[in-house]
């Protein structure tokens, strides 16, 4: 299993994804004495508006990650795919991250996953390195659709490596994830790895995880504090504290002194 951590990502719904210099060479720095395995570092964006930087991803800012984390980690980038209107606009957003960007992620209902998947196979042999993934949203509308579930893995491109179902109002219980899990297990020929998103609406996008995890989820996405839009994710020191087994211990404050800031973050964010 891996951790995908979209702290910055999902956290810049409350920063206009603005983070300071420190806090982003902090944060990464401490993501790389930690077991996560991908880090989403917030979006990739030509819309004209005054989101800060995390919301429109340089080659610059994504070398600079690079170079703060281990080798074995991944960075990640999301898009917003209501705001791509053909391929030649996500090639163009793609065309000078071909070498620096590890993987991107796109938001998307399941209604539209077949538009998605035929601009993938359209890029996928030119971003061969850069791996293609989806966040499948609105998962409490449609989890008992087992015709949906079916569309969804009949329409989804080969070339897709991660698809991630996202509980969008963190409406869900333990006990229906992992009967969903059991479904998608059915569906699923392995060829795609499973990952699963938890909103804390309900106070469970951490036992959800837990859940999920011991379910087969392949990847589960988490946030430092579970900063992030509307009432937040899934822990992610709270999620490696209950999988403590597979972490290294880290030494010294690194952790403590990064969840200090985010904490100050909140009750100035209120």
């Amino acid at each position: 299993m891996k951790v995908l951590d979209c702290t910055l990502r999902d956290g810049g719904y409350y920063t206009g994804w603005n983070f300071s210099k420190n806090l982003f060479e902090n944060y990464l720095k401490t993501v790389s004495k930690l077991n996560i395995s991908i880090v989403e570092l917030g979006y990739l964006s030509d819309a004209k508006d005054k989101n800060g930087l995390f919301y429109h991803l340089n080659k610059e800012i994504l070398k600079k990650a690079k170079s703060l984390i281990r080798k074995d980690q991944k960075i990640y980038a999301m898009v917003n795919f209501k705001e791509i209107k053909n391929v030649g606009q996500l090639d163009k957003l793609l065309s000078d991250k071909k070498n620096i960007l590890d993987g991107i992620r796109f938001a998307i209902p399941p209604s539209k996953i077949k538009n998605l998947s035929k601009m993938v196979d359209k890029l996928s042999s030119k971003y061969k390195k850069m791996s293609f993934n989806v966040n499948l949203m609105y998962l409490s509308r449609w989890i008992e659709d087992n015709k949906m579930l079916k569309d969804i893995f009949k329409n989804v491109s080969k070339n897709v490596n991660i698809l991630s179902f996202v509980d969008s109002y963190g409406a869900l219980m333990p006990d229906q994830i992992k009967k969903f899990l059991i479904k998608v297990k059915n569906q699923n020929s392995d060829e795609i790895k499973i990952g699963t998103h938890f909103h804390n609406n309900c106070g469970l996008a951490l036992a959800n995880s837990l859940v999920a995890y011991n379910s087969g989820s392949n990847v589960i996405d988490t946030t430092f504090t579970g900063m992030g839009r509307g009432a937040g994710n899934a822990e992610t020191e709270l999620l490696l504290a209950n999988l403590s087994s597979e972490n290294k211990k880290i030494s010294g404050f690194e952790l403590s002194n990064l969840l200090e800031i985010f904490y100050d973050m909140n009750k100035k964010l209120n």
